[in-house]
């Protein structure tokens, strides 16, 4: 038995069929089909029923599976344990961004990264919350960033800032002359939201209800993006709640509309999460001092009121 049948076998598990996972690793499909048999015989049992299509784990291949991502990780953790010692920084790291966070928080780092940090290839993608906890867990992502708390046992969670909800509200809406917001002023019944999946409105919403009642078929308008919320607004449609970064772009014209909380001001708490194997924590740590030094110029620290996709937490 061999890392790299088990990486084979990981390749192979994760596209269902051999032609595809040799041309994923640049081997040809007799030596990935090879291989793997040497280490079914080996181990004297079927990793892959072949008689369907796509290819199937059978119940001990899903068990071998879930072994050999354990045993590729702690040889892959070798290499850390090399690179931190020698102070060496690099290599290729993935990283999955949640799509309200992305927009706004990867301009503002990634040159800044990549120029302290040269030797580091990000491959970065951007994914639901739900995609990421099943890529960290598959090992298809070395970290990510995301709302959290998850109050996931499987991850670990290092938070990089807090970030104030802000209210967008036109002149025909009932909230239009208030300076300050506060929570109390909330009602689902007129706050536009982004489309279901997006941990953001479960914030939304998990603050609503803290405070008021509402019937569940109140939130009707939905959408994929801030931009479109905004034009929403603009129509007449309702109110809305961005993230603060995201208030940073808006256009001029727009920012009358803004509306800042009293404080401590509802926020989310946006942290880098990682699988419990906690691998290559160099880059991790990099990432971290990068994001959290130039999101501390952008965003003020203050007291806050952390609102999470799962649920309130108290104030910080």
């Amino acid at each position: 038995m061999t890392i790299t049948q088990l990486k084979y076998v990981l390749v192979v598990a994760e596209y269902k069929n051999f032609t595809k996972a040799a041309e994923k690793i640049f081997v040809t499909q007799p030596t990935l089909s090879m291989q793997i048999q040497k280490l079914e015989e080996e181990l004297d049992i079927l990793i892959f029923d072949r008689s369907t299509k796509p290819l199937k784990l059978t119940t001990i291949g899903e068990k071998i599976i879930t072994q050999a991502r354990k045993i590729v990780a702690e040889a892959e953790r070798m290499q850390d344990v090399v690179d931190q010692e020698k102070g060496y920084i690099g290599g290729e790291f993935k990283l999955g961004i949640i799509p309200t966070v992305m927009p706004t928080l990867l301009p503002m780092f990634l040159k800044t990264f990549a120029k302290r940090y040269p030797k580091v290839h990000l491959k970065i993608e951007e994914l639901n919350t739900q995609d990421i906890i099943k890529k960290l867990s598959e090992g298809h992502l070395d970290a990510a960033i995301a709302a959290t708390p998850l109050l996931n046992e499987n991850i670990s969670e290092r938070v990089v800032y807090y970030e104030p909800f802000v209210g967008y509200i036109t002149e025909n809406h009932r909230l239009f002359e208030k300076q300050k917001l506060t929570i109390e002023d909330l009602d689902l019944n007129d706050i536009l939201l982004l489309e279901d999946g997006h941990c953001f409105r479960d914030g939304v919403i998990n603050l609503c209800k803290t405070f008021k009642k509402h019937t569940d078929d109140t939130f009707q308008l939905e959408s994929g993006s801030f931009e479109t919320l905004i034009k929403l607004a603009n129509e007449g449609l309702g109110m809305t709640l961005l993230p603060y970064l995201h208030t940073l772009d808006i256009k001029e014209t727009e920012k009358k509309n803004l509306r800042h909380f009293i404080t401590p001001p509802p926020a989310r708490e946006v942290s880098i999460i990682q699988n419990k194997n906690e691998l290559k924590p160099q880059i991790v740590n990099a990432l971290y001092d990068v994001i959290s030094g130039i999101v501390r110029g952008a965003i003020a620290f203050q007291d806050v009121k952390i609102i999470s996709p799962v649920g309130n937490k108290k104030a910080y």
